[in-house]
């Protein structure tokens, strides 16, 4: 059986991430942030899944929304002990994303972007973005690179481990289309019985050029790219890129939290 992405395995995703460090991610953001000298008090989560960003942030006094496209992955978090962050979920897509507000800070990680396959689509999105902050504000997340999705950075496997859920990802790069499919082969204890179940994920290499015009175009400016986690300029062999801009206007007055 093969389901959509982010679908079936959304009540195993968090066992699945079990070892992603969170608290990590949104230091490096803070880091980036102090950088700037940029102080946000609202936060848009964009592609938040089950909310483990969302939360944390939530829990640094941030007023915070999480959007993501997933039903599934939204009512996992929704159906969280929230332990009085209050965050606000919604299910969206980011190309489509209509609040009705603005927010001082936009953030989509986890590579979200890439699986905006389409050209158009993601040009979309980065506009819904930009309509969504506030004239100065921050806008900063992540990409795959073409190194990472042409190199098998996505061929993957824990089959030997007692955990679950169990799985095997195996991919495949088409050079022309610059799209990576993943397929992901899950085993998971479900109600006491073991079952398998495949997603089919497709992730577009988009270079850091193609990023800063798509960012143009939607009226923001790079202010920074770096190679993950650093403060270093990427390079050709970085696997993940992190992208700083801010939305062309009068910077937004600073908030401190």
């Amino acid at each position: 059986m093969t389901s959509k992405q982010f679908t079936e395995i959304a009540p195993f995703y968090d066992a699945l991430m079990a070892g992603v460090p969170y608290r990590y991610w949104v230091d490096y953001v803070e880091e980036i942030l102090q950088e700037l000298d940029y102080h946000p008090r609202t936060v848009l989560d964009a592609a938040c899944g089950t909310g483990n960003v969302s939360e944390i942030l939530a829990g640094r006094g941030y007023e915070v929304t999480g959007v993501d496209i997933s039903l599934d992955m939204i009512q996992v978090a929704v159906a969280k002990e929230h332990g009085g962050s209050d965050v606000r979920y919604i299910v969206q897509d980011i190309a489509e994303l209509s609040l009705g507000r603005t927010f001082d800070l936009i953030l989509s990680l986890f590579d979200s972007l890439n699986y905006m396959v389409e050209p158009e689509r993601l040009q979309a999105a980065i506009e819904r973005v930009a309509d969504h902050l506030v004239p100065g504000g921050i806008f900063i997340f992540d990409v795959n690179t073409e190194y990472a999705l042409a190199h098998g950075y996505f061929n993957q496997t824990n089959i030997g481990s007692r955990a679950y859920p169990k799985y095997v990802w195996a991919s495949e790069y088409d050079k022309e289309a610059r799209v990576c499919s993943i397929t992901m082969v899950f085993e998971v204890l479900d109600g006491g019985s073991r079952r398998q179940f495949t997603e089919i994920h497709r992730q577009r290499a988009y270079s850091l050029e193609e990023l800063g015009l798509v960012l143009g175009k939607a009226e923001m400016e790079t202010l920074n790219t770096y190679h993950a986690y650093s403060f270093k300029k990427p390079g050709r062999r970085s696997d993940r890129v992190f992208f700083v801009a801010r939305k062309r206007g009068p910077e937004t007055q600073q908030v401190c939290v």
